[in-house]
């Protein structure tokens, strides 16, 4: 039996059954292809272990996709995580390049708008509630009616240990009464999954694992010493979400 003349499917870890046929969201896919292609070039972002994909799949909902447009013009696509939603207020943190202008590094692109797409398809204004450019780091907020999903988060330990086995040797100390802390500890090698969401139909999540990594950020507007990097393959559409 030959299987050369059966056309290759997409390529996606999470496909599992054929969807309708619909033109709209056909032509919508159609241009997000050469994206999607891009992503899934890296081998670990084509085939994921089923402890990526139930924890991808676990926070999913909390993951938007952003735009920026100055008057028609697009100015930049990403990720966001929703980390607050109180009442019809709801915070999304993404990367501060959303807002950045092209020709003056540290300022706010002019007459910026943003829209944010929700995991369901939705689509609603976004407002700047804060950015710092050096951080690369901003807030925009949505307005609606209903509560959305809220990411899990936890702080960082400042003290970051490079050689693992130093963090299982503070592990075996005696036992000490101390308060209690919702911190997390990274280390070179500890496994990252880098999230994004496609910005069109049918408005996919993409996941990239790799690992953390002390390596700096020393191109484009990264000069932040804070910034860490990770190992994970992705691309601007991934940005502003781990």
């Amino acid at each position: 039996m030959s299987f050369h003349g059966i056309k290759r499917e997409r390529v996606t870890p999470w496909k599992r059954v054929p969807k309708v046929h619909c033109p709209d969201v056909e032509r919508e896919s159609m241009n997000n292809k050469p994206k999607r292609r891009r992503f899934y070039l890296y081998p670990q972002n084509r085939h994921l272990d089923a402890y990526t994909k139930r924890a991808a799949l676990t926070v999913s909902r909390s993951v938007v996709s952003l735009e920026s447009y100055s008057g028609e013009e697009m100015i930049f696509q990403c990720s966001g995580t929703i980390v607050d939603s109180v009442d019809t207020c709801n915070i999304i943190l993404t990367t501060a390049s959303l807002l950045r202008c092209s020709t003056n590094r540290n300022s706010v692109v002019d007459n910026i708008k943003v829209i944010v797409h929700l995991f369901d398809g939705r689509s609603f204004d976004g407002h700047i509630e804060s950015y710092d450019f050096h951080y690369n780091i901003a807030a925009i907020k949505i307005q609606l009616d209903t509560l959305l999903p809220v990411a899990s988060l936890a702080y960082l330990n400042d003290s970051i240990v490079i050689d693992p086995s130093q963090l299982q040797d503070s592990e075996k100390k005696s036992f000490q009464l101390c308060p209690h802390s919702n911190s997390f500890d990274l280390f070179p090698g500890v496994s990252i999954i880098a999230l994004g969401r496609l910005n069109r139909k049918p408005y996919d999540i993409m996941a990239a694992p790799g690992e953390f990594s002390i390596d700096r950020c020393h191109y484009g507007d990264f000069y932040c010493k804070e910034l860490f990097m990770t190992t994970c393959k992705l691309q601007y559409a991934v940005m502003g979400v781990h």
